[in-house]
């Protein structure tokens, strides 16, 4: 794996454009933020014994209260529509958000600045399309709703009634779930039906690490706040707007 460090918007630029290069513009390279660069790639669901344990039990009550709350809910049997949100609400699930914007995730791994401040970001850079042709799904990338999706997602709501094939296996996935915050941020995913690490799993043509050195973290989210990537960008509700205008108007 490829690890660098920067200090500004335009090395992340140069470095981005230099991996578009390298395979080429028909290859899609996906980012994920992190404000704490010594995590690794595994879904907040196996950060634990104790999350992996309840994880069949907490999905099903999210979903129990949560369709009471929507107006259009999906159906039941719409795994990857609630797994999704789970995900993007907060709660533990077996998927790792992702987002086509380099940006987007610069303001991921460096908005917490104040409250860690020593500690050094990341963003890392996958190759989709090349970690699923790896794990035996061909280049294609799925939709997230797509069957073999729906079946690696099936474990976290019903207890053993899963398909072997798919077991211990990752895969990358597009959203498309009609949701403005996923829109915006841009969301991917992978699907975690494994244990393993994916930085274990790929090698240095499907994974990169970019550094962002704790002094630098404030540069980056001050920058992205003048190309217009603020809270209320990121997550376009009421209550960011006013966060943002707050911080505007210094009140």
């Amino acid at each position: 794996m490829i690890t660098i460090d920067i200090s500004t918007i335009d090395e992340l630029l140069q470095f981005a454009k230099a991996l578009s290069d390298r395979h080429g513009s028909n290859t899609q390279l996906w980012y994920r933020g992190e404000d704490n660069s010594s995590l690794t790639l595994v879904p907040s669901i196996q950060r634990s014994e104790k999350r992996l344990q309840r994880e069949r039990f907490l999905s099903n009550d999210f979903y129990i209260r949560a369709k009471q709350t929507l107006d259009s809910p999906p159906s039941r049997n719409n795994y990857a529509y609630w797994i999704a949100l789970m995900q993007h609400y907060g709660l533990p699930t077996r998927i790792l958000d992702w987002s086509r914007s380099p940006l987007i995730a610069v303001f991921f791994a460096t908005e917490t600045y104040l409250t860690t401040p020593n500690a050094d970001a990341c963003v890392w850079v996958l190759v989709p399309e090349a970690l699923n042709e790896k794990e035996g799904f061909g280049r294609c990338i799925y939709p997230i709703d797509a069957d073999t999706a729906q079946e690696m997602l099936l474990p976290a709501f019903k207890h053993l009634h899963h398909n072997p094939v798919l077991d211990d296996r990752l895969l990358a996935c597009a959203s498309t779930d009609g949701n403005l915050r996923m829109y915006t941020q841009q969301s991917c995913f992978t699907v975690h039906n494994s244990l393993r690490k994916l930085e274990d799993i790929c090698d240095e043509q499907m994974l990169y690490k970019i550094i962002i050195p704790s002094d630098r973290r404030q540069y980056f989210i001050e920058s992205l706040r003048v190309l217009g990537i603020t809270e209320s960008f990121i997550y376009p509700d009421l209550e960011h707007i006013c966060r943002d205008l707050r911080r505007y108007y210094d009140i």
